[in-house]
């Protein structure tokens, strides 16, 4: 292409949006439209597939109780990854957790949790056999008493489509971070790879390491943010399927990295579970609670 990878034109914008913060990045020299094109897409996406919005696609098929329910393309691609995630980590991930995490106190946007919460009895995740995704009519039939909730999987995939489009309609390269869910493609603002910290400064007082990717995901779950208090503790938002209730193992970052988003979004929420072994086509960072890190798959040929 001929660009001086050390003078790319570049553009960003930091925003908030899905309950969390977004970082956008486009090179090349339509940057600056484009970054508010992201984040009118990202805003687009929030308003199908937020469950703290009634009208969304999400909450109107939680709300079906068992019957087909017609969504958009992109809604349905959601829920079919989030269905096949569930698969690949022999249900270490799972969408069907959004009951458990209501009847422990997080029925509301973070944003608006205050006090204690009184928790209710939670049980084990109904898991997505039984969930029927018609590809010909575009359609989602969740059964009775099963809710779906997109979670960290929405913002992954999000990330996916979002940077997907921005190289489309003409950037270099793009930089879609939402909320520790991030995709990568083309060039970056300084040369051919996006070179991303991997950082959490209530598990480590200083940077855990530094990976190098050119066209991927990169997803990281922790146990130390989303935490409010219950009448019966702290509580926090990544439940085990098997109990409905917060994890409580030592395992408390785990990064993945994978060719998308989404797939590295399920496969740090599975290894953060316990799964001992990082899932097909990802490789992955743990940290435990005393600072100690395991590389998994192939790691560390993305460190510098």
């Amino acid at each position: 292409m001929g660009v001086d990878a050390h003078t790319t034109p570049a553009a960003e914008l930091r925003f908030e949006a899905m309950g969390t913060d977004v970082h956008i990045v486009v090179t090349g020299l339509t940057g600056k439209p484009l970054v508010g094109q992201a984040q009118r897409r990202i805003a687009q996406l929030e308003q199908r597939w937020s469950r703290f919005v009634p009208s969304s696609e999400v909450s109107q098929l939680n709300q079906a109780s068992g019957r087909t329910t017609s969504v958009s393309s992109e809604t349905f691609h959601l829920i079919e990854r989030a269905v096949l995630a569930w698969r690949l980590t022999d249900g270490a991930f799972d969408p069907t957790m959004l009951l458990q995490l209501e009847a422990l106190g997080y029925d509301k946007s973070f944003a608006e949790i205050s006090g204690l919460s009184t928790p209710t009895i939670s049980n084990k995740a109904a898991g997505c056999e039984h969930i029927t995704l018609d590809h010909q009519h575009q359609t989602v039939t969740l059964p009775t008493g099963v809710s779906f909730d997109p979670g960290g999987i929405g913002k992954g995939f999000a990330a996916d489509l979002v940077s997907g489009e921005l190289i489309e309609a003409g950037a270099w390269g793009a930089l879609v971070n939402i909320g520790g869910d991030l995709r990568v493609r083309g060039i970056s603002p300084t040369g051919l790879t996006w070179r991303i910290d991997i950082a959490e400064p209530t598990v480590l007082a200083q940077r855990i390491t530094t990976v190098e990717l050119h066209d991927a995901g990169l997803a990281t779950s922790t146990t130390r943010k989303r935490r409010w208090m219950s009448t019966d503790g702290e509580r926090h938002h990544l439940l085990h399927p098997a109990t409905g209730l917060p994890h409580t193992s030592d395992i408390t970052l785990t990064s993945a990295i994978a060719g998308e988003a989404w797939w590295a979004e399920a496969v740090a929420t599975a290894l953060l579970q316990g799964q001992p072994h990082v899932p097909s086509r990802a490789s992955a960072l743990r940290v435990r609670d005393d600072g100690t890190t395991e590389r998994l798959g192939s790691f560390e040929r993305y460190e510098r």
